[in-house]
């Protein structure tokens, strides 16, 4: 578009310059202007010499011939005027060179300065990207580390993993994720959200062969269901000591893999050993409230349970047993044999209760038991079937056999606002009574 611009402007020239020339050639005498045409044709040629450089020789050539052709005789000033007007003609040759080498230098420098200043630009906008994903960075892992203090306070296996997901769930481009414990059966799901939810877990539960291998690090999982065009599947195993505890699944988008397999190498850890804390603290626990010999509940959380359940039952019983003549067997065989006894007797005890019931120690060789929202004719079945299963069970010792009975009193309550102390109470009070009334035999407490 420029260069149309300039070549319309020299064509215009041209024109003025024609109908200037012709103007001058009617009105100003060739006598009396000489020095006009002169004048006005040595401009010209300096002027065009601009766009074309031999019309300085032209027009140089062209006003000495008018000396000559207007000068009657030749003389010494017209000479010198010659003279003068060829000296100038390489003047313009020399503006000309030098505003083109100028102009070059200066469209040299722009260009310079462009990619200077292009360079600069691009290297500042790429400043303000890295500021901003370090900042970003930043805040994120400041938000892990208030994540492991939380974690840190949680006692419970269910809510340190949920602690975990819901992280992970409000983070951007994350679309689910699940926590797995590594249990002696197997894997064992302790919380899951978004697309793994459901059956959907049931494809990672597949992945044993991939934990087993021992691999330490992140894993981006192939898998069908999950790594499609826009997800990927991060796994991180939670390894502590070279012993595996479990595992973290993370749904993510495909773009945002670099990001998160970078912020679970840092705290997966972290995690981990959060999780063997609580391992050691449920063992702990485990050890405090259950009998180490027949692995039934101690006294004290027997007990501690049971008016918590109480509160959510509208009818229950309570059972205390009483195994009879077991001093005799501990004096007879010892108190190895007497454990061992013991050890199988609240496993019958066990495997003839429901889910919901509690069975606690109460003592040396007594029994407390909890069933809740049975009919009073429920608990009666419930009691013969355990004096009936006794009752057949023989022990071998010396090659001797015998068997254990045992003598139940019962306290059945269709009112939850009783203190737990008085149903107990009653159900011992009844024990009493079937110990009296010859062993082997069960008494309920309203019997009385």
């Amino acid at each position: 578009m420029k260069n149309t611009i300039t070549l319309d402007k020299r064509l215009l020239s041209l024109i003025y310059t024609f109908f200037v020339i012709i103007f001058l050639y009617f009105i100003v005498p060739s006598s009396g202007g000489t020095i006009i045409w002169i004048t006005f044709i040595g401009l010209l040629g300096f002027y065009y010499s601009l766009y074309i450089k031999s019309c300085v020789i032209f027009s140089s050539v062209f006003v000495c011939c008018l000396f000559i052709a207007f000068t009657k005789n030749f003389s010494f000033n017209l000479f010198i005027m010659c003279l003068i007007f060829i000296s100038l003609i390489p003047f313009p040759y020399y503006i000309n060179i030098k505003l083109k080498k100028i102009k070059t230098i200066l469209s040299s420098k722009k260009n310079v300065l462009k990619n200077q200043y292009t360079s600069v630009f691009s290297e500042y906008q790429e400043s303000i990207k890295l500021k901003k994903e370090y900042e970003y960075d930043m805040q994120r892992i400041s938000k892990l580390y208030d994540l492991d203090d939380l974690l840190s306070n949680i006692t419970l296996k269910k809510d340190y993993a949920d602690l975990i997901l819901d992280f992970f769930s409000q983070s951007y481009g994350v679309f689910g994720g699940a926590i797995l414990e590594k249990v002696p059966s197997g894997w064992e799901k302790i919380s899951v959200f978004g697309i793994l939810q459901g059956n959907d877990l049931a494809s990672f539960m597949e992945l044993t062969s991939l934990v087993n291998n021992g691999t330490s690090s992140c894993y981006v999982i192939d898998n069908k269901e999950f790594s499609k065009q826009y997800f990927s599947v991060l796994y991180f195993p939670m390894f502590v000591e070279n012993s595996i505890l479990g595992c973290i699944f993370i749904v993510v988008k495909k773009d945002l893999e670099s990001r998160y397999i970078k912020d679970g190498s840092i705290f997966v850890s972290h995690f981990s050993l959060g999780l063997k804390r609580i391992n050691y603290f449920d063992e702990i626990k485990q050890k405090l409230r259950f009998d180490p010999l027949t692995g039934v509940l101690l006294k004290f959380y027997f007990l501690e349970t049971v008016k918590i359940k109480i509160q959510k039952s509208k009818y229950f019983c309570i059972l205390m047993l009483d195994l009879d003549n077991f001093k005799d067997i501990n004096d007879k065989y010892g108190h190895l044999v007497g454990d061992k006894i013991l050890a199988e007797i609240s496993k019958i005890i066990l495997s003839i209760l429901g889910n919901n019931s509690l069975v606690g120690r109460y003592g040396g060789d007594e029994f407390i038991i909890f069933i809740p929202d049975l009919t009073e004719k429920e608990t009666i079945l419930i009691v013969n079937k355990i004096n009936k299963s006794l009752n057949n069970k023989f022990f071998e010792e010396n090659n001797e056999k015998f068997n254990i009975t045992a003598s139940i009193g019962v306290s059945y309550n269709s009112k939850s606002n009783l203190e737990l102390n008085t149903i107990v109470n009653k159900a011992d009070a009844a024990l009493y009574k079937a110990k009296k009334n010859g062993k082997n035999t069960s008494v309920f407490y309203k019997e009385l």
